[in-house]
């Protein structure tokens, strides 16, 4: 299995259960496009969870695994969320 730590900011809600989380990649040439984007979504599949209802934009740090997804891809499966001030 692989393990994910990784912090950045919750966007948008795509539903109740996934939303999208922005991270910065290091030592990019051009940081106008350092910013990308992952769907997330908690491990127990609770609609409406913790990742859900935060503000949009609210720092966070995951501790969580990839996974792959019909839909949307890889996406990242969050087991820990704590948020950073």
């Amino acid at each position: 299995m692989n393990c994910v730590d990784i912090t950045g900011r919750v966007r948008e809600a795509l539903d109740e259960t996934y939303r999208k989380f922005e991270y910065e990649l290091p030592y990019f040439d051009d940081p106008s496009r350092a910013k990308t984007f992952i769907v997330v979504k908690f491990w127990n599949n609770t609609p409406n969870a913790r990742l859900i209802t935060l503000e949009e934009n609210t720092r966070v740090l995951i501790h969580g695994h990839l996974d792959s997804h019909e839909k949307f891809g890889t996406i990242l499966i969050v087991e820990q969320l704590e948020t950073l001030h």
